[in-house]
């Protein structure tokens, strides 16, 4: 009873995000305490060297420091919220004071441990304990002696608890399956090669079967392929390569921004510098990328298939019954995305989540997760169940359940156009409705807040995440505005004379551009500042509902402006050769992105201090750029190649005769891009 007291009397410091942290003595106590507790003889031993290891000579001061700053309880639903990343920065001070370096491996290996309950009221605490690796069997002893010194009210049974260690326990170039991945990858590279010395001796006259597939492997066609413009200049909206490309850029900056924070020390300051500035909405609300890519997708996939059937053509038009022509539609689309997606999640999963010295945070690290919910991502189901694999992917499985259902939005506006604009602007208010259902019963804040949760919304983020956010219900509109605009632009370039557009035409066009795109991007102010009355409630409540849509629209009118010649310098720009090759890469890059994301910040020292956001985007950079060299290859190996023997062995041959058309507005942008 006496020892209980005097522990409690030793006060614990609050630190940010509502964990608490132990000072040393108090530590020290928990150490010797565990020595008594029935363990296997070798953690016992463990346990009476650590006091000795962290006062040697050898021991950096900071290693002393973190190890002890790595004990913590805190609120349990901070795992479940925003903050979890506390928890994470507490894992790496653990990993940190065992020493460990790439080259040499340390003599007082550390495993942290925790454990939480999601189920249990978030005034339950969760704890965390840095013990030796050869405790790491016994962590949930050790856990509960733990939670008994700290907060001895808690006697609920402990039911979960993980470890992360230190050092793997075999690095990756001594396992044989990131060997094989490896040398599969090698042989990949081999095949390139190989193919491209035959292209350039033999030239692309091949004869045998053999030897065409072994062409598609050709870096030299393949190259041709990335910085080629499309032959028929009327099949390509040229300014989707700048907005692309600069999406791709978006998408990388906001992740880097999001991941640095379990890195940092002070990330309360660089939060409230993240959060208080208005213009620094452009990143706390970056997750409005995603709309443009599927604002995009809905685009190009619309205006591809009505420039077909809006043409004269000989070829039967698809009907709901065309089952052969439905088919090979969705076949080509898994062609499109199966060899570069595969690619990636091998080699993420099997090799370069491996790569480090040490393990990545568990609930998000490839190397668990995917093993067992890879089938997810394979079926293109992983946002609608728990998205474990590759998180940052649920978007391609959203857009191929879009991509799946386009068909029906696809003939109802071929068939019957009134109708079918009808069916998408429903669908798309449908959608609203149940974004603000979903709010209303979860309390859910407008979007997914990444840096600081106004205590008025419900701070349960993984909740968000996984009922709202990713769900493919919630974000058909912008895809649908897609396919509208591609609809529009396709009848737009069947107009043999363009009509000439006044000022006050061009005006409200841009007008309506700069509203939808400004509103969705930074009217999301008053719900960050957590401004709280019945009016901004209902604010809220509109913005969730509608800025993804109003967002897109503003898109969808950047987009036709641009295509009917009247975008000016920003179109010149946004279709500039320049950024061909980019947009071309865009799909692999967004697979690999987030690896070097991690990537850069495991490598660099630890912790990060945060005092301005230059050297976050000197990270930004170098992430990006090693995340289009991957992209490169990925597109090499895999992408380029697949799409080429699909066309070899499964393409059926052309049926159409076109007539011939006068030169239109597009044909005119691509010579300006060109010039330009």
């Amino acid at each position: 009873m006496l020892l209980g007291i005097y522990l409690l009397l030793l006060s614990p410091v609050l630190v940010s995000a509502g964990l608490e942290e132990y000072d040393e003595p108090f530590i020290l106590q928990f150490i010797n305490r565990s020595q008594t507790l029935d363990l296997s003889s070798k953690c016992k031993q463990s346990l009476a060297l650590v006091y000795d290891y962290l006062n040697d000579i050898e021991t950096l001061t900071d290693q002393k420091i973190c190890y002890f700053e790595s004990f913590a309880t805190g609120p349990n639903d901070l795992f479940l919220s925003r903050d979890q990343d506390r928890w994470v920065y507490k894992g790496y001070e653990c990993l940190l004071s065992a020493g460990e370096t790439v080259y040499s491996k340390s003599e007082h290996p550390m495993h942290y441990c925790y454990t939480h309950d999601d189920d249990k009221d978030k005034r339950v605490p969760a704890f965390s304990v840095c013990i030796p690796s050869p405790c790491a069997d016994e962590n949930q002893k050790l856990l509960e002696e733990w939670r008994r010194i700290t907060h001895p009210e808690a006697t609920e049974p402990i039911t979960f608890t993980a470890c992360t260690r230190s050092r793997h326990e075999k690095q990756w170039f001594e396992l044989p399956i990131p060997i094989a991945d490896f040398g599969f990858n090698m042989a990949l590279a081999m095949l390139v090669v190989m193919a491209t010395i035959f292209h350039n001796m033999r030239g692309e006259d091949a004869k045998t079967w053999s030897a065409r597939i072994l062409l598609a492997f050709s870096a030299k066609t393949n190259f041709k392929k990335l910085i080629a413009l499309p032959k028929d200049p009327q099949s390509c909206i040229t300014c989707l390569l700048g907005l692309r490309f600069g999406s791709m850029v978006w998408t990388l900056i906001g992740h880097s921004f999001i991941f640095v924070q379990a890195y940092m020390e002070n990330v309360e300051d660089f939060k409230e510098s993240m959060v208080n500035n208005f213009f620094n909405q452009w990143i706390t609300n970056f997750t409005l990328s995603v709309d443009v890519f599927l604002t995009l997708g809905g685009t190009v996939l619309s205006y591809s298939w009505f420039r077909k059937w809006l043409k004269n053509t000989s070829e039967e038009e698809p009907t709901w019954s065309s089952w052969g022509y439905w088919l090979r539609f969705y076949r080509h689309r898994v062609v499109r995305l199966y060899p570069a997606y595969l690619y990636t999640l091998l080699a993420v999963t099997l090799r370069i989540s491996v790569t480090h010295f040490h393990p990545m945070w568990p609930p998000t690290d490839p190397a668990i997760q995917c093993p067992k919910y890879w089938w997810q991502n394979v079926l293109f189901v992983n946002s609608i169940l728990d998205n474990q694999c590759m998180p940052w992917t649920w978007y391609i499985g959203t857009e191929f359940i879009y991509y799946l259902i386009s068909p029906i939005f696809l003939v109802l506006l071929r068939k019957t156009p009134k109708f079918g604009f009808f069916v998408c602007f429903g669908v798309i208010m449908l959608s609203a409705g149940l974004n603000v259902e979903s709010i209303v019963r979860n309390n859910f804040p407008p979007t997914q807040f990444l840096w600081k949760q106004p205590e008025i919304f419900n701070p349960n983020f993984i909740q968000h995440h996984l009922e709202l956010y990713i769900k493919p219900q919630y974000r058909i509109g912008p895809y649908l505005i897609g396919i509208l605009l591609g609809y529009q632009l396709a009848r737009y370039q069947r107009i043999p004379v363009k009509p000439q557009q006044s000022n006050r035409y061009i005006i409200t066009m841009w007008s309506v551009a700069f509203f939808g795109i400004f509103f969705g991007l930074y009217g999301l102010y008053p719900a960050l500042q957590g401004w709280d009355s019945i009016a901004w409630r209902a604010y809220h409540l509109l913005y969730g509902a509608l800025h993804r849509d109003i967002f897109s629209i503003g898109i969808a009118f950047l987009i036709y402006i641009c295509h009917t010649g009247i975008g000016g310098p920003i179109n010149v720009f946004l279709s500039s050769n320049f950024f061909l090759p980019l947009a071309n890469l865009s799909f692999s890059a967004y697979l690999f992105h987030m690896i070097p994301v991690v990537l850069t910040y495991m490598l660099v020292p630890f912790p990060i201090y945060f005092n301005t956001q230059i050297p976050l985007f000197i990270h930004c950079f170098v992430q990006l750029l090693i995340t289009y060299v991957f992209a490169i290859i990925c597109t090499m190996v895999s992408e380029l190649p697949a799409l080429n023997i699909e066309r070899l062995l499964l393409s059926t041959p052309p049926k159409t005769t076109l007539k011939p058309i006068p030169p239109t507005d597009s044909e005119l942008q691509l010579k300006t891009s060109e010039k330009a």
